[in-house]
Protein backbone atom coordinates (compact mmCIF):
# COMPACT_ATOMS: atom_id res chain seq x y z
CA UNK A 1 0.00 0.00 0.00
CA UNK A 2 3.16 2.98 0.70
CA UNK A 3 4.05 1.76 -2.79
CA UNK A 4 0.89 2.62 -4.21
CA UNK A 5 0.49 5.98 -2.08
CA UNK A 6 4.60 6.60 -3.27
CA UNK A 7 3.56 6.11 -6.71
CA UNK A 8 0.07 8.05 -6.64
CA UNK A 9 1.96 11.14 -5.17
CA UNK A 10 4.16 11.29 -8.09
CA UNK A 11 1.39 11.65 -10.06
CA UNK A 12 0.32 14.44 -7.86
CA UNK A 13 -2.62 12.37 -6.35
CA UNK A 14 -2.47 12.70 -2.42
CA UNK A 15 -3.57 9.97 -0.28
CA UNK A 16 -2.98 8.87 3.35
CA UNK A 17 -4.50 5.79 4.68
CA UNK A 18 -6.89 6.22 6.85
CA UNK A 19 -5.42 4.20 10.17
CA UNK A 20 -2.06 6.00 9.96
CA UNK A 21 -3.65 9.42 10.72
CA UNK A 22 -2.27 11.81 7.76
CA UNK A 23 1.26 10.15 7.58
CA UNK A 24 2.78 10.43 4.43
CA UNK A 25 6.44 8.98 4.95
CA UNK A 26 8.28 7.48 8.15
CA UNK A 27 11.21 7.56 9.00
CA UNK A 28 12.78 5.78 11.87
CA UNK A 29 10.94 7.46 14.86
CA UNK A 30 10.00 10.25 12.51
CA UNK A 31 6.69 10.71 11.03
CA UNK A 32 5.69 13.52 8.15
CA UNK A 33 2.44 14.30 8.03
CA UNK A 34 -0.39 16.58 6.03
CA UNK A 35 -2.18 18.64 8.60
CA UNK A 36 -4.24 16.36 10.90
CA UNK A 37 -7.53 16.40 11.86
CA UNK A 38 -8.57 15.89 15.75
CA UNK A 39 -8.97 12.30 14.51
CA UNK A 40 -6.02 12.09 13.28
CA UNK A 41 -4.35 13.75 16.56
CA UNK A 42 -6.51 11.00 18.21
CA UNK A 43 -4.56 7.67 15.96
CA UNK A 44 -1.29 9.40 16.66
CA UNK A 45 -1.53 9.48 20.34
CA UNK A 46 -2.95 5.71 20.45
CA UNK A 47 0.79 4.82 17.70
CA UNK A 48 2.60 6.23 20.82
CA UNK A 49 3.54 10.06 19.30
CA UNK A 50 4.92 11.70 22.12
CA UNK A 51 5.41 15.03 20.24
CA UNK A 52 3.92 16.94 17.41
CA UNK A 53 5.78 19.79 15.42
CA UNK A 54 4.00 22.16 13.51
CA UNK A 55 5.82 23.43 10.64
CA UNK A 56 2.67 25.71 9.68
CA UNK A 57 2.80 29.22 9.84
CA UNK A 58 0.69 31.11 12.77
CA UNK A 59 -1.14 32.57 10.76
CA UNK A 60 -2.11 29.09 8.86
CA UNK A 61 -2.62 27.19 12.11
CA UNK A 62 -5.09 30.24 13.26
CA UNK A 63 -7.31 29.35 10.38
CA UNK A 64 -7.64 25.86 11.59
CA UNK A 65 -11.48 24.82 12.98
CA UNK A 66 -9.90 23.76 16.24
CA UNK A 67 -7.14 24.87 18.50
CA UNK A 68 -4.09 22.57 17.48
CA UNK A 69 -2.06 22.97 20.31
CA UNK A 70 -4.16 22.49 22.95
CA UNK A 71 -5.76 19.53 21.19
CA UNK A 72 -2.35 18.06 20.77
CA UNK A 73 -2.01 18.55 24.54
CA UNK A 74 -4.80 17.28 25.25
CA UNK A 75 -3.66 13.90 24.25
CA UNK A 76 -0.32 13.66 25.99
CA UNK A 77 1.71 14.69 23.39
CA UNK A 78 4.19 17.76 23.78
CA UNK A 79 3.17 20.86 20.73
CA UNK A 80 6.08 22.63 19.31
CA UNK A 81 5.82 25.07 16.51
CA UNK A 82 8.52 25.86 13.91
CA UNK A 83 7.04 27.57 11.21
CA UNK A 84 8.42 27.78 7.75
CA UNK A 85 7.23 29.99 4.70
CA UNK A 86 5.30 33.76 5.23
CA UNK A 87 7.39 36.15 6.74
CA UNK A 88 9.43 33.22 8.67
CA UNK A 89 11.17 32.14 5.93
CA UNK A 90 13.12 29.23 6.09
CA UNK A 91 15.76 29.66 9.27
CA UNK A 92 18.63 27.05 10.00
CA UNK A 93 18.27 27.52 13.54
CA UNK A 94 15.20 25.38 13.18
CA UNK A 95 17.22 22.66 12.00
CA UNK A 96 19.12 23.27 15.17
CA UNK A 97 16.40 23.33 17.24
CA UNK A 98 15.14 20.04 15.61
CA UNK A 99 18.10 18.05 15.93
CA UNK A 100 17.72 18.79 20.08
CA UNK A 101 14.18 17.95 20.13
CA UNK A 102 14.86 14.79 18.65
CA UNK A 103 17.58 14.12 20.71
CA UNK A 104 15.39 14.67 23.87
CA UNK A 105 12.21 12.69 22.94
CA UNK A 106 11.66 9.37 24.10
CA UNK A 107 9.15 7.98 21.44
CA UNK A 108 7.93 8.67 18.33
CA UNK A 109 7.75 12.44 16.71
CA UNK A 110 5.07 13.42 13.81
CA UNK A 111 5.87 16.91 11.68
CA UNK A 112 3.82 18.16 9.79
CA UNK A 113 2.65 20.84 7.65
CA UNK A 114 -0.32 21.32 4.85
CA UNK A 115 1.02 18.90 2.77
CA UNK A 116 3.98 17.93 4.83
CA UNK A 117 6.55 19.17 2.52
CA UNK A 118 7.85 22.25 4.33
CA UNK A 119 8.81 19.66 7.14
CA UNK A 120 10.16 16.76 4.97
CA UNK A 121 12.40 19.50 4.16
CA UNK A 122 13.25 20.76 7.26
CA UNK A 123 13.78 16.75 8.51
CA UNK A 124 16.18 17.38 5.19
CA UNK A 125 18.30 19.95 5.86
CA UNK A 126 18.85 17.77 9.75
CA UNK A 127 19.79 14.41 8.15
CA UNK A 128 22.55 16.58 6.29
CA UNK A 129 23.35 18.05 9.32
CA UNK A 130 23.93 15.39 11.10
CA UNK A 131 25.11 13.69 8.32
CA UNK A 132 22.66 10.56 8.12
CA UNK A 133 21.02 11.83 4.66
CA UNK A 134 23.08 8.88 2.87
CA UNK A 135 23.46 10.00 -1.16
CA UNK A 136 19.77 11.73 -1.12
CA UNK A 137 17.90 12.96 1.90
CA UNK A 138 14.10 12.20 0.63
CA UNK A 139 15.50 8.53 -0.67
CA UNK A 140 16.63 8.27 3.17
CA UNK A 141 13.19 9.73 4.63
CA UNK A 142 10.97 7.54 2.19
CA UNK A 143 9.71 10.98 1.10
CA UNK A 144 7.29 10.56 -1.98
CA UNK A 145 6.51 13.94 -2.10
CA UNK A 146 8.29 17.71 -3.41
CA UNK A 147 12.02 18.14 -3.28
CA UNK A 148 13.14 21.86 -3.60
CA UNK A 149 17.20 21.90 -2.77
CA UNK A 150 16.77 25.53 -2.33
CA UNK A 151 14.82 25.29 0.75
CA UNK A 152 16.71 22.23 2.09
CA UNK A 153 20.03 24.81 1.54
CA UNK A 154 18.42 27.96 2.79
CA UNK A 155 17.42 24.96 6.24
CA UNK A 156 20.74 23.57 6.84
CA UNK A 157 22.99 25.40 9.03
CA UNK A 158 26.51 26.56 7.76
Amino acid sequence: MALLVALLSLLGVTMTLQDDGAIVARHDTVWLASQPSEADLDAWAASGARMVINSRTPEETASLPFDLSAAVEARGMRYVEMPIGGAHGADPALTTQLAALLEASDGPVVMHCRSGTRSAHLYAAHLIATDQAGDDPFDTMNWPGGRDRGMVRALTPQ
